[in-house]
């Protein structure tokens, strides 16, 4: 362990931690991991809407939701790539395609917003893709696509402890330890501050974790803090007063269970009953 979970409460899929890491207490990270019935899906609206409003295009019923990735405050826009399945919109920067574009700053910009993947077969990994033959072979393998800002666990590896390269670029660092944002495909220009923050990972049997935090916690604490929930694969979303959990009755405490009164956005990740 990198760091130690406490156990504060528990209710159904729900559990309620507070993590010591470098002799920092963070209080109230908020975990509900889902189960062999569940998966993840993004949640799209092309204006900003309440997070209780927000629903995947999928029908079946939704047990949990946390905000997703950045979006901008002042314009009509959320940053990162969605995949909503076959026949479904797929958004970079907020823009709608109905197929995988010639070009796009999904492939030029090697620090662009990281993809969550959630595969057809139960497992997840992070991508950045090159180029439209890239993004066009790997999207048969994926449910679902989810933007995130950083990579925090990569094939069980804590970027921030171990030198972790992405496996489709053999030069390419995920994170430079030793010079952040310097051959890697850390942004730092993304908010690294400590803040309250939600997170989303993956487990090796086919579950997801979705974490908020109500106190303040580093991109490196929480990366400990991921690799402690024995994520294979973990990513971090959003951050400060976009950052809320909420739970349907049954799967554990009954609405908000974070402290924060959250924001209105364009994107959720939401857990739904296969």
């Amino acid at each position: 362990m990198n760091g130690n979970l406490k156990l504060i409460s528990s209710n159904a899929q729900y559990k309620k931690y507070d993590y010591k890491y470098n002799g920092t207490t963070i209080s109230d990270v908020h975990v509900f991991t889902t189960n062999s019935t569940q998966s993840i899906a993004p949640a799209i609206s092309t204006t900003r809407t309440s997070l209780a409003s927000l629903n995947p295009l999928v029908t079946n019923r939704v047990v949990a939701k946390t905000n997703a990735c950045m979006f901008s405050y002042n314009l009509n826009e959320f940053y990162g790539f969605y995949y909503q399945g076959p026949d479904h919109p797929m958004y970079i920067e907020g823009e709608a395609f109905s197929t995988p574009p010639a070009q796009s700053i999904l492939y030029n910009d090697s620090k662009y917003y990281p993809s969550f993947c959630v595969k057809s077969d139960g497992s997840a990994t992070i991508r950045w893709f090159k180029d439209k033959a890239a993004l066009t072979t790997a999207l048969p393998y994926c449910d679902y696509i989810i933007a995130s800002a950083h990579t925090l666990v990569y094939d069980s590896k804590c970027v921030f402890n171990t030198y972790v390269y992405d496996p489709t670029e053999t030069d390419m660092l995920i994170y430079n330890i030793s010079s952040p944002g310097t051959n890697d495909r850390f942004n730092k220009g993304i908010t690294t501050r400590t803040a309250n923050r939600t997170m989303l990972g993956h487990l090796s049997n086919g579950n997801y974790v979705m974490v908020v935090t109500d106190d303040p916690i580093s991109l490196e604490a929480g990366a400990n803090l991921m690799q402690d929930l024995k994520c294979d694969y973990a990513v971090n979303m959003d951050g400060s007063s976009p950052c809320q959990m909420r739970i349907a009755a049954g799967y554990g405490p009954k609405g908000v269970v974070t402290s924060g009164s959250g924001t209105p956005l364009f994107t959720a990740v939401c857990a739904y009953l296969k």
